[in-house]
């Protein structure tokens, strides 16, 4: 059966990385599979509408419209979704959130903006350059541990940090490095050359809970050495994913996502204490490590994440409802 399917998007702009990956690319990645989709303005004879995640307000009413067409949402935010078919999301995290909905289907964040680039080479540079590209909120992550580490690596090597998000202006206090910061607005027309002139990539996302207090006590296996951290449900790999995909070596944290792919030493390094951020530091500061590791990580990102197995795969399981 050569389900037809359709996008409902009000706001079609490519920069929105909602937009780009769930409606743009997947699209896009529909029809090389021989898949009939198109993103529309009007419901025609379409059997599946997948509804943009600015317009899930809508979706309500469209499957009033249409009752017996299959209707998809777009990683909305948690909550109950009685009149969804199914709901797309884009990572582990993401989908549990939602669990409580019917057909929560996985497609990750695979941003075929950064497939076919050729990726970087690394050489010897005396400003070591490390890069954080995406939401200003998760600059607040930095603190505590990967702020220290960068202001006690700072001290044994020359680096610079480049943030890349869509508020340079943004007034940043909390777990802000006192090093050499630069910032830049995330363009599309310019962001694979930003990130590109780094050497490290940084990804950030969980809170350590300082404050966090419990009875510690063996019969319940609570021990005062336990991790206590805290990271919002929309956690995904997206950023690590465009550092993999350029051939920029990760230091990420413990987002469990992340772990996909960094959990094997050889394709990066996951930290969590001050310490662990500045050992994995001080291995990528040789460039032949830096190339060791991204080639690495991009074989494996190959080969877990090729859009057109995870579109197949979707595909498959729309039909299956």
């Amino acid at each position: 059966m050569n389900t037809k399917i359709c996008f409902i998007s009000q706001f079609k702009n490519l920069n929105r990385g909602s937009y780009r990956i769930w409606v743009n690319d997947l699209n896009i990645y529909f029809k090389q599979l021989g898949i009939s989709s198109s993103i529309v303005n009007n419901i025609t004879n379409e059997d599946v509408i997948i509804v943009d995640k600015e317009d899930v307000n809508k979706a309500a009413n469209i499957k009033k419209q249409f009752p017996k067409k299959k209707i998809g949402l777009i990683n909305p935010v948690v909550g109950s979704y009685d009149f969804a078919d199914f709901i797309i999301t884009g990572s582990i995290e993401e989908q549990l959130s939602l669990s409580n909905n019917k057909n929560v289907f996985l497609f990750p964040l695979i941003e075929s903006l950064y497939q076919g680039i050729s990726t970087k080479k690394h050489k010897h540079t005396n400003v070591l350059r490390f890069c954080y590209h995406g939401h200003y909120p998760h600059l607040a992550k930095f603190g505590p541990h990967l702020k220290a580490a960068l202001e006690d690596f700072s001290k044994e090597i020359n680096i610079e940090l480049l943030i890349i998000n869509g508020n340079p202006d943004f007034n940043w206090k909390i777990g802000r490095p006192n090093i050499n910061i630069i910032f830049k607005k995330w363009n599309i027309n310019r962001i694979i050359d930003d990130i590109m002139s780094a050497d490290i990539g940084l990804c950030p996302n969980i809170t350590y809970l300082k404050e966090y207090k419990c009875n510690n006590n063996i019969d319940f296996g609570l021990y005062s050495t336990d991790y206590a951290i805290r990271f919002k449900n929309k956690s995904n790999a997206g950023r690590c994913f465009v550092f993999h995909q350029l051939g920029i070596p990760v230091v990420a944290d413990l987002t469990p996502s992340n772990l996909h792919i960094l959990g094997n030493p050889d394709n990066g390094f996951i930290a969590s204490k001050k310490e662990s951020w500045i050992n994995s530091f001080k291995q990528l500061s040789s460039h032949k490590t830096r190339n060791f590791i991204s080639n690495n990580a991009k074989k494996e990102f190959d080969r877990l994440y090729n859009p057109l197995d995870w579109a197949k795969q979707l595909y498959k399981k729309i039909n299956e409802i």
